[in-house]
C-alpha cells in the first residue's frame, strides 16, 4: 500500500521544501521522507555520456518523469526500511537483507540502485557541488568544523566508538545539492549497498535499465573486466585483456581509472559504463571518492564511504570488495521508490 493523499506531515514537508521533498507511506503505514529527482538527459550533463534519458529514469523500457530517493539512510522498523531524520541509520545488514527490507514496503519500493546513485552523482558533478559528510568520526575530514550528532554520544573527531551520526544532523553541505531539501549523507556516515550491479570474477554485470524488479540472472553481461595492463589496473575487455589477478585491492582515486586499447572499440558500451559511474572518462578531474575491488568471486557494490574514510569517501566512491553476505557497522543502505 502506497499512500499519496495529503496529510499534515506531507503538507508541512512539501510546503517547507517547495515540493522537492514529500512523504510516502508503506504497507505498514510508516512514513519516509523522499526527495523528488526529475528526469534528465545525459547530454545535458556531459557530451561524452551520449544522448537520451539517463537509465535511472527508464524502468523496464518505460520512461519515468521522476524518481524518489530516501532523503536519509534507512532505519529498519518492523522489517521495513524507512527514511527519517534524527535517527541512527541501520547498519550491519547484508545485501539481500537490506534489499528485502526495501521491497517489503510495497510495489515500487526498492533498494536504491546503482543507476539511481549514478544519476545523482552526475548531477552533483555537473552542478559543481559534491557533498561532504561524516568522514572523520562525526565530522568532515577536510572541514572539521562541520559536525553531526554521534549516535554513541562521542565527541566529533574522537576515534573511539562507533561514530555514525544521526540522520540529517550535519550541515547542508552534507546534502547532495547544498540545500535543506537535498539528499543527506550520500558521502560518509555509512557505506550504502546499491542494487543492479555486481562483479563476478572481475567482470561487470548491470541491470539493462532501472528495472529494480529484474531477476539478477537477467542482468547484462557488460563484457568489461578489471584488467592488469602491464602492471596498471584498468577497465578492459573480457577475452582480450588479462584479468587483474589480485584479491582485495585499493586502487586510489576512482577518477584516475583508465582503460585498455581494446576497451575503446564500442562507443555505446563505453557511454553506458560512464552513465553507471564505473568509467570516469567523462570527467577525470572533479569526481571525488576512491575505488576498491576484488576479482575473486561475486562482489556487490557499496557507495559513498563511511565515517572513517576521510578523502577516500565521496559521491563517486565505489567499493567492489564485498560479498553479498558481508555486513559491518560501516555499511547501511537507502530505500527508493518509482511509481
Amino acid at each position: 500500500m502506497i499512500v499519496f493523499s495529503k496529510d499534515s506531515l506531507r503538507a508541512s514537508v512539501e510546503a517547507a521544501t517547495g515540493g522537492r521533498v514529500t512523504v510516502l507511506y508503506d504497507d505498514k503505514g510508516y512514513p519516509s521522507y523522499m526527495v523528488r529527482i526529475p528526469a534528465f538527459n545525459v547530454e545535458d550533463v556531459a557530451a561524452d555520456l551520449g544522448t537520451g534519458l539517463h537509465p535511472a529514469f527508464i524502468v523496464d523500457g518505460v520512461e519515468k518523469s521522476e524518481i524518489f530517493i530516501g532523503q536519509y539512510p534507512a532505519l529498519v522498523k518492523e522489517g521495513r526500511a524507512v527514511s527519517l531524520p534524527g535517527v541512527d541509520p541501520t547498519a550491519s545488514v547484508n545485501y539481500d537483507t537490506a534489499s528485502g527490507y526495501c521491497t517489503a514496503k510495497g510495489v515500487g519500493w526498492h533498494l536504491m540502485t546503482n543507476w539511481e546513485w549514478a544519476a545523482i552523482a552526475l548531477l552533483c558533478i555537473k552542478n559543481g557541488f559534491q557533498p561532504r559528510g561524516n568522514t572523520n568520526y562525526g565530522r568532515a575530514y577536510d572541514q572539521t568544523h562541520e559536525t553531526g550528532v554521534r549516535q554513541d554520544a562521542g565527541i566529533p573527531g574522537d576515534t573511539d566508538g562507533t561514530a555514525r551520526t544521526l540522520t540529517g544532523s550535519g550541515p547542508v553541505t552534507w546534502r547532495h545539492d547544498n540545500t535543506h531539501a537535498g539528499i543527506c549523507e550520500l558521502v560518509g556516515n555509512v557505506w550504502e549497498w546499491v542494487g543492479g550491479l555486481k562483479t563476478v570474477s572481475g567482470k561487470f554485470y548491470l541491470q539493462q535499465d532501472n528495472n529494480f524488479n529484474a531477476a539478477e540472472g537477467d542482468w547484462i553481461d557488460s563484457g568489461v573486466i578489471i584488467t592488469d595492463d602491464a602492471g596498471t589496473t584498468k577497465l578492459g575487455v573480457d577475452g582480450t585483456d588479462a584479468l587483474k589477478p589480485t584479491g582485495n585491492t585499493y586502487f586510489g582515486a576512482w577518477k584516475g581509472l583508465t582503460s585498455t586499447a581494446a576497451y575503446q572499440v564500442s562507443v555505446s558500451d563505453k557511454q553506458r559504463m560512464m552513465q553507471a559511474l564505473i568509467d570516469p572518462t567523462f570527467n577525470n578531474s572533479n569526481p571525488v571518492g576512491g575505488l576498491w575491488y576484488d576479482t575473486d568471486g561475486e562482489k556487490f557494490p557499496i557507495r559513498g564511504g563511511s565515517w572513517s574514510d576521510a578523502a577516500n569517501a565521496g559521491v563517486s566512491a565505489l567499493n567492489l570488495n564485498n560479498a553479498r553476505s558481508d555486513a559491518s557497522t560501516h555499511i547501511g543502505f537507502r530505500p527508493a521508490f518509482v511509481s
